[in-house]
């Protein structure tokens, strides 16, 4: 046998035998903390989780290692009840960190090894020292206003205003010394976006939507995206969940529009594009304002379905395509799929030739306790509106309900229907083969489709209340 050969068998037993090199070594000293257990946490969105735990020798060091190197982004050391010490930061794997006051150990670090922290621990011991001047200030600012000393509080007010123009400067000073260090990423994330005037048009007005639009679109202008660090740190998550549910008009087809340019800007950041397609993914599918899933859908068709989430088994990605496309037939805005069932009579009748200006599609199980609840609510509801707009509509029903059983045994739903007297059309589908428990997303009953005169859906899973509010608005809205 070869000698490279055998050199080669050598080093392959040796990294079984769990002799492989350490990929990070992270050593931290706390004087005065000796003999206690720790952990190393990092952030993650908006939460805090565990990756690696190590205690104190005599002398208050303790090591953290491992053969695979940890995510950059802002870490954070723990005691054993989990109560926060301080924050650091990883992009380095190899390092040492030392606080030798158990007072203000942020203040006290030395570091070794570590630009990214030498950066990180100054700001600290910077912002500490300002923030006990603030904190006078303030003290002194309250009790001038409290006895009505004006002059006192206008002097003490420019004072906080210069520590707050320091702090603005320092911060400014970091990021042009070295933009790529993560704080420096974390400064320019913090700063909000300079909104231009806007302009005129060219019949002399201001446009009164520039600024707004200006704003969505440069919202991020200030954030690499393409950092993976930038979602370990405990400042994007409000950032970006400020986006999404505060700037954006929760409207889907804008929505998908502005969250399709966001995760685009992700891409070639592995963390950032995840996380951030899947907070939106989760955030819409489970969201309860009404015809949200629209978003859901959009997602999975074009990042999840197109192969860019590159974590998601075949297993998962099957069920997240299946419920996509349970909800994409069913979608607000979209025509109704036509349903054509057989009465009580077996005389069919078709969801589509339903002349009315509004219908009610509902499913419903006559077995079902609940559905028994809310039916005789929807017989008001279809009593008064039409009763109401009887005159209104001359060619057609204004409002007609399309109720389709689900009920297991045909002689229960033929039975209640014979004591409930419904004036409405009551269908059923005993052998499934309209398939309507999948293109309406029928898991439970009742539930309750709106549709318009063209059998466009335009409100689901409405309470027996809502229906003639819905109608209601519809209505006014159309006089306008």
């Amino acid at each position: 046998m070869s000698k490279r050969i055998l050199f080669l068998l050598t080093a392959i037993i040796f990294c079984k035998l769990g002799f492989s090199k350490d990929a990070y070594n992270i050593s931290i000293t706390i004087k005065g903390f000796k003999n206690r257990n720790f952990y190393l946490g990092y952030y993650y969105g908006d939460k805090q989780y565990l990756r690696d735990s190590a205690s104190t020798d005599a002398n208050g060091k303790m090591v953290f290692k491992g053969n695979k190197a940890l995510e950059g982004g802002v870490y954070l050391i723990a005691t054993a009840e989990k109560s926060l010490l301080f924050d650091f930061i990883v992009t380095e794997q190899f390092f040492e960190l030392e606080a030798n006051d158990t007072n203000n150990i942020a203040g006290s670090v030395i570091v070794k090894n570590s630009k990214e922290n030498e950066a990180f621990f100054q700001y600290q011991k910077f912002s500490v020292n300002l923030a006990k001047q603030a904190n006078e200030l303030d003290a002194k600012t309250r009790q001038a206003k409290s006895i009505g000393d004006t002059a006192a509080y206008s002097k003490l007010s420019k004072e906080m205003e210069v520590l707050q123009d320091k702090i603005f400067e320092y911060r400014k000073s970091v990021v042009e010394k070295d933009p790529s260090i993560l704080i420096s990423k974390i400064f320019k994330l913090m700063q909000e976006i300079d909104v231009p005037e806007p302009p005129k048009k060219a019949n002399g007005t201001i446009d009164s939507t520039f600024q707004y639009y200006y704003y969505l679109n440069h919202y991020f202008d200030n954030t690499d995206l393409k950092d993976d660090r930038i979602t370990r740190t405990p400042v994007y998550f409000a950032k970006f969940e400020k986006y999404i549910t505060k700037i954006l008009p929760q409207i889907p087809d804008s929505i998908n529009k502005y969250c399709d340019m966001l995760l685009n800007k992700s891409t070639g950041a592995n963390e950032n594009y995840k996380f951030n397609l899947y907070w939106i993914t989760n955030h819409y599918e489970e969201s309860k304002f009404m015809g949200m899933d629209a978003v859901f859908v959009h997602m999975i068709d074009e990042h999840y379905a197109k192969g860019r989430a590159y974590w998601i088994d075949s297993t998962m990605m099957f069920k997240m395509k299946d419920r996509a496309n349970r909800l994409r037939y069913n979608l607000i805005g979209k025509k109704s799929l036509n349903l054509s069932m057989p009465d009580t009579n077996n005389v069919y009748h078709s969801l589509f030739n339903t002349n009315a200006k509004y219908t009610l599609l509902a499913f419903w199980d006559a077995t079902c306790g609940h559905c028994k609840e809310e039916m005789p609510k929807v017989v008001r509801s279809y009593d008064s509106l039409n009763a109401v707009h009887k005159s209104m509509v001359k060619a057609q029903k204004f409002f007609e309900v399309f109720s389709v059983s689900s009920t297991p045994d045909p002689k229960d739903w033929k039975k209640y229907i014979a004591e409930m007297k419904h004036k409405w059309i009551s269908v059923y589908d005993p052998n499934n083969e309209t398939n309507f428990r999948y293109y309406y997303d029928i898991y439970t009953t009742p539930v309750f489709y709106l549709l318009n005169d063209k059998k466009e859906i335009i409100a689901k899973r409405l309470t027996p209340e809502q229906i003639v509010d819905m109608i209601d608005k519809m209505e006014k809205e159309k006089k306008f």
